[in-house]
């Protein structure tokens, strides 16, 4: 106990918090995915209209067109946005650039006094002109550290200065939604780790009956966790480094899985009390015991999420790694500092109750539960029944669990904060909608990029062909290139002056200097992040293939911008996903055969996880769109959901075949089932409340992910803690007759009767 308490105030005090301005910034996508070839292609030829993300100031008048005070006041702020403030210093704005309305603005008609063309960042004169937009290019991922200093820095500037009475404004773009994000997360941190706590608690107060017991899983833990987050810490210094969202992942995992470990060793040791056995030799014997199964649970959930590492997407390669240094830091805590504190508190631990003492001499057997007894004779009798109708229960939500619809946009799930002062970016968006297309917020990015110089004609003519076949791809509202700068809806009048009068302004927006590449916007009639914007822009990107094949140009098509990276993102992941679930499955199954040298035991038990995994997530789906109303479940439950369940939910079943190993000599299957469940029954319903209720805590965040997982995940502990481990595995042994043969067997402890 000494060791732990001064390995946690030596990380304490010689481990420097992060500093989120020396933090590097995680690379979610591999350099070589198409829409960073896109990205870097436009920063080189187009740098004043490249970033990986932006922000859109956004300004409504509500009573009537903009003013000139209004114009000047919008001027003004778009010119401080560049000048560092404690917000964000010079190296946080090297690379940010500016648009703003007077950077588009058109030559007056004599005479009138009227522009020659509509500026594309004031509203158009048919919606009033009530709104204006400054458009901030970031060369950060919208959600990132630097970003969200950024977007501070733009709203403290916004701020600064007292806008003219009647105009409102509100920061928005995908820069505005991931400081919105990243707000959420650190709120539901500190939601999360409160009700963590509180669960834990409580639960282990029920469980135990006694206000003493309760002290040594949630001090070894808590004392652990402290251990583990300085320790995150210091490997973020080294290069690794989580987001808030993994860090609550992290979190809520050490506390289930840890917790959960230590009440398996405070059962055996109370158990051996209750036997007779004298509580010194009680302590090493329950250790001796739980050892194998402990490190068995650990090292699966280790391994499993260890396998997230070989991913490509960012967030799955260093959460992974992070969440198993977390539970192998709570294994370490269980097997070590848990027994010291069971050695230090003794049976004092179950005061008031009398388990046992010294010798505890003439003491009973503690009593078994009816319900597990019951259970257990009702599994045994008719183990193929059971089996069967398990299976068949879980049919019909795996095959759903299967065919779940995945929601990538991710940013409208942010709920609104207006009762924190927070959703501006919601705000604005609401406001830029009733002015503009839902797809001018963030329109996405066509580059044509020719192997030799093109002429400008040549470029004029064969954009206006490829401009029309991509007006003709459903959802895409509008198209801007250089054989129309306003867009293919603009007057012909009005382009025609665009191109020739303003050709200082237009030839730049759409044709690079050397005439290699010509930049075309595509406005889509989708959020950006949607299913249908993805499926909008793949049909796009085949449809200028398609012209330019028709035009016998060579070019390569390159496409940027929220939508194109969501796309790409989603493609990534999916193939990561495929072989996360390879490497994990063949982890996990290798370890369970080493430990009970029975492949099919070891299948049966690794195949069984799966399919509650299937049943959890369709269920989860029907109950989150059926009654919640969602659209679908948020794309990053499949895999978290995944590695957790079957990572995690084999610890169930690795404590139930311990126990199975250890009662099978001397009695038949059946026999030894029935001993098994009986007397893992109550302390594994008891970890799986805790993790549960741990993993459960997610719900109380404000980000929808975290609350789809949290409520995915609670439903899968339960499921797999009261059907697939009492009824499911039972079953399956009781059938077959195979109870493992392998590490997880110990004879009797001296003086005990296991």
């Amino acid at each position: 106990m000494a060791a732990w308490l001064a390995a946690a105030m030596l990380l304490v005090l010689r481990v420097p918090p992060k500093d989120p301005r020396k933090t590097p910034e995680p690379q979610l996508l591999p350099p070589d995915t198409p829409c960073c070839r896109g990205e870097r292609t436009l920063a080189r030829y187009f740098p004043n209209r490249s970033g990986m993300s932006e922000a859109a100031i956004v300004f409504e008048r509500s009573d009537g067109p903009l003013t000139p005070a209004d114009r000047d006041a919008i001027e003004h702020i778009a010119s401080r946005l560049t000048t560092p403030t404690g917000e964000a210093d010079a190296a946080d704005l090297a690379g940010v650039s500016v648009r703003s309305p007077a950077s588009l603005e058109a030559p007056v008609i004599p005479l009138t006094g009227e522009p020659m063309w509509p500026n594309l960042f004031i509203s158009p004169p048919g919606r009033h002109g009530q709104a204006a937009m400054v458009l901030v290019n970031i060369p950060t991922h919208f959600i990132s550290l630097r970003t969200d200093r950024i977007v501070r820095h733009i709203r403290s500037v916004v701020a600064a200065r007292p806008l003219p009475v009647g105009l409102a404004a509100a920061v928005s773009g995908s820069a505005g939604f991931g400081h919105d994000y990243a707000v959420a997360a650190r709120i539901s941190h500190r939601r999360t780790v409160q009700v963590t706590l509180v669960a834990v608690v409580v639960i282990l107060l029920a469980v135990y009956r006694t206000p003493v017991a309760p002290l040594v899983p949630l001090g070894a833990i808590s004392l652990a966790a402290v251990v583990a987050t300085k320790g995150l810490t210091l490997a973020a210094h080294l290069g690794l480094n989580v987001g808030t969202a993994e860090e609550i992942f992290v979190f809520v995992l050490l506390y289930g899985a840890g917790v959960d470990y230590t009440m398996l060793l405070v059962s055996r040791y109370r158990e051996m009390l209750g036997e007779g056995v004298p509580a010194d030799r009680a302590a090493a014997g329950a250790l001796t015991v739980s050892f194998p199964a402990i490190l068995a649970s650990a090292c699966t959930v280790t391994l499993g999420l260890a396998m997230m590492s070989f991913a490509r997407y960012g967030v799955f390669r260093t959460a992974g790694p992070a969440v198993a240094l977390a539970i192998a830091v709570a294994l370490l805590a269980s097997v070590t500092l848990a027994p010291a504190l069971v050695g230090i508190g003794g049976a004092r631990l179950f005061w008031p109750a009398r388990v046992g003492g010294a010798s505890a001499a003439g003491l009973l057997p503690l009593r078994t539960p009816r319900l597990w007894a019951l259970v257990a004779r009702a599994v045994t009798a008719r183990p193929i029944l059971v089996g069967t109708i398990t299976v068949a229960a879980f049919a019909a939500p795996a095959i759903q669990g299967l065919n779940a619809r995945w929601v990538y946009d991710t940013l409208a799930s942010i709920r609104a904060y207006e009762e924190a002062g927070l959703g501006g970016a919601a705000k604005g968006l609401t406001m830029a909608q009733r002015h503009w297309s839902v797809g001018e917020v963030a329109p996405a990015t066509v580059l044509i990029q020719a192997d030799r110089p093109v002429p400008g004609p040549q470029w004029d003519a064969a954009t206006a062909r490829i401009s029309q076949d991509i007006l003709a791809v459903p959802h895409v509202s509008g198209v801007r290139s250089l054989a129309a700068p306003l867009g293919a809806s603009a007057p012909p009048a009005a382009n025609f002056l665009a191109k020739t009068v303003g050709a200082t302004i237009a030839g730049p927006e759409y044709l690079s200097a050397d005439g290699t590449t010509t930049r075309l916007s595509v406005v889509l009639d989708r959020p950006a992040l949607t299913l249908e914007a993805m499926e909008a822009l793949a049909a796009v990107r085949r449809s200028v293939q398609q012209a330019l094949q028709k035009l016998d140009l060579r070019a390569s098509v390159l496409v940027a911008g929220a939508t194109a990276e969501m796309a790409d993102v989603r493609d990534l992941t999916r193939r990561n996903f495929r072989l996360i679930t390879v490497l994990a499955l063949a982890a996990i199954f290798l370890i369970v055969l080493a430990l009970l040298r029975d492949p099919w035991l070891s299948a049966f038990m690794v195949g069984s996880t799966l399919l509650s995994y299937l049943a959890t997530l369709g269920i989860s789906y029907w109950a989150r769109t059926g009654l919640w109303g969602e659209a679908g479940l948020d794309w990053k439950v499949e895999v978290f959901l995944f590695v957790v369940m079957v990572a995690v939910g084999q610890d169930y079943n690795i404590f139930l075949a311990a126990r199975l190993a250890q009662e099978a000599p001397g009695a038949t299957a059946r026999e030894a089932t029935r001993r098994a469940v009986v007397h893992t029954g109550p302390v594994i319903s008891s970890c799986g409340l805790i993790m549960a209720a741990t993993l459960g805590s997610l719900m109380g965040a404000r980000l929808l992910l975290l609350q789809q997982l949290g409520f995915a995940l609670a439903l899968g502990m339960l499921i797999d803690t009261f059907i697939v481990r009492p009824l499911l595995l039972p079953a399956f042994v009781a059938t077959t007759g195979r109870t493992g043969k392998g590490h997880l067997a110990h004879g009797p402890i001296a003086g005990a009767g296991t």
